[in-house]
């Protein structure tokens, strides 16, 4: 048994209701379609119930959410699109701890309810993705393992793994140029005759902007345009290690950038950020620019990358090859924008990763 928790919109006009998440999935389809029939159809909701929706939720606001005009097809209005706004901001700050709750809670009443014996316990820490969640509910799906998970920076999970406090590790790491440049900052917590590298998925991190970019930010040399707001990373998370890094090969100093030290600790954080248009730009991964329907402009491919101690139960390691090998998880991952999964679950050789001469 699996509890999850989550938030809930409630509507305080006259008469308490609540918001149906439904709602907003279709918002979310309606802007990224240009149609409520096409929007209909991709969430599999009927198009009597979906017109029924925008309606009465546009009547109970006494504001169109949604334009519709003949042969035009559908968009957001300016209500619609700060309410799909403000569900994506408020998720991509509480869904984390929220997760981490339902886990806490998850394994103790499941002390209570569960007489089996207890699977073998696996402690993960990685580095932030979209994807990952997923990976996670896989993993605890799978009943092999009881999974102990937390988002950590890619540097502090690959530095737990190296002291014990953890099995897993992961992070990710660039493809090109920059790579020799922080081989050595990720190289330090591992070893080889230790350690056992699984490739999960490479992706693509950039520039976010707004759709209109009125700044005209072309470049990570466009960063230092005194008129420019930034938010950034935190420190030792393998985002802002990689941008550190790229700063320094352009030659840029980090105090022309305004902003710089302004920090977030989710993808999703940086882009609800920008979208919401407290800031101009951010760095992070092209999925979350979609989440947000934001310009993105592509800087670095990497390779995502989970470091397992060999000390690890064989049995488990398995399993977590045929996981990340399904096609529940390949075909989620390959939904979003940016990714590529056609390696998941295969080993990763150390100078293949690094690439050691």
């Amino acid at each position: 048994m699996k509890l999850k928790l989550a938030v809930q919109w409630k509507f305080l006009g006259h008469g308490t209701e609540n918001i149906e998440p439904e709602l907003f999935i279709l918002l979310r389809a309606i802007r990224e379609n240009g149609s409520l029939r096409a929007a209909a159809e991709v969430t599999d909701i009927s198009y009597r119930h979906a017109w029924g929706l925008i309606r009465h939720w546009s009547d109970r606001i006494s504001k169109p959410m949604v334009t519709l005009e003949k042969g035009r097809g559908a968009k957001l209005t300016a209500i619609g699109e700060k309410l799909l706004w403000a569900e994506q901001l408020i998720n991509s700050q509480l869904s984390p701890e929220l997760n981490k709750l339902s886990e806490v809670f998850n394994k103790e009443f499941n002390t209570l309810v569960n007489v089996r014996k207890k699977p073998d316990k696996l402690r993960i820490n990685a580095s932030h993705d979209l994807s990952i969640t997923h990976l996670q509910t896989l993993c605890a799906q799978s009943g092999i393992f009881e999974i102990d998970f937390h988002f950590r920076g890619s540097l502090e999970s690959l530095r737990e793994l190296a002291n014990s406090r953890c099995d897993i590790a992961g992070f990710h790491f660039p493809i090109g140029n920059i790579s020799s440049i922080l081989a050595p900052y990720y190289q330090q917590w591992l070893n080889a005759d230790k350690h056992l590298l699984l490739h999960v998925f490479t992706r693509q991190q950039g520039l976010m902007t707004n759709k209109k970019n009125p700044h005209k930010i072309s470049s990570l040399q466009s960063l230092s345009k005194r008129s420019v707001r930034f938010v950034n990373r935190q420190p030792e998370s393998g985002t802002r290690t990689i941008l550190d890094a790229l700063l320094q090969q352009e030659g840029i100093s980090k105090t022309d950038i305004k902003g710089y030290q302004d920090e977030e600790f989710t993808h999703v954080a940086v882009a609800a950020m920008v979208a919401s248009g407290a800031v101009d730009a951010g760095f992070g991964i092209k999925a979350a620019a979609g989440k947000f329907g934001l310009h993105f402009i592509p800087l670095v491919s990497e390779t995502y990358v989970l470091a397992i101690d060999q000390q690890t139960p064989k049995q488990v390691i398995t399993e977590l090859k045929k996981i990340l090998k399904s096609r529940q998880f390949k075909t989620r991952v390959n939904t979003m924008p940016g990714y590529n999964v056609k390696q998941a679950g295969e080993e990763l050789a150390f100078a293949k990763l690094f690439q050691e001469k």
